[in-house]
């Protein structure tokens, strides 16, 4: 009888114990700051279009200030994320583009794989590739007129202008 008794309350313990640590796996492997909301993305991302010489679209770049999102873990660095998507069959990607801020290059730049993405870091088109970049801080008055320039081999350079500020809402 007391094996019975003991062999009960051991099941009943590991479950318990299974399902109380399930509980807080799920609570602790979320970000708080992942839980940001479509407006701010949005407002923290600049989109630009390059077109070929007979007008028609070829690359599209959406670059992403990921510092306003979440400050507190970035370092001193200025973090960007990009999304880019390539219709032209002669620009290889990465190797043909380059991006500079304040005539910079960046400290690095490192492709994003599809395992790495989560709520925050996310591809709008299946077909692009994403970037994680990384930049030294500049100076208090640079902050104010931060552009991101994106030079791609036989287009024109675009300009993200990160200078404008724009307002807190909500939708």
């Amino acid at each position: 009888m007391p094996t019975i008794i003991s062999h009960f309350f051991l099941s009943f313990f590991s479950l318990f114990f299974c399902i109380s640590f399930a509980g807080c796996a799920t609570y602790f492997s979320k970000s708080a700051f992942l839980e940001a909301p479509p407006e701010l993305l949005a407002q923290n991302s600049r989109i630009v279009l390059l077109a070929s010489n007979d007008e028609k679209l070829k690359i599209v770049a959406r670059l992403t200030y990921l510092n306003d999102l979440d400050s507190s873990i970035y370092n001193g660095r200025e973090y960007f994320f990009l999304e880019i998507f390539n219709d032209d069959e002669y620009v290889v990607l990465p190797e043909s583009m380059q991006l500079t801020m304040f005539g910079r290059k960046p400290l690095w730049m490192r492709s994003i794989e599809e395992r790495e993405f989560d709520d925050l870091l996310t591809l709008y088109n299946t077909m692009s590739n994403a970037y994680l970049i990384a930049f030294n801080t500049p100076s208090v008055f640079e902050r104010k007129r931060m552009q991101i320039k994106l030079s791609v081999q036989s287009f024109q350079p675009a300009v993200f202008d990160f200078s404008y500020v724009i307002l807190d809402s909500k939708l």
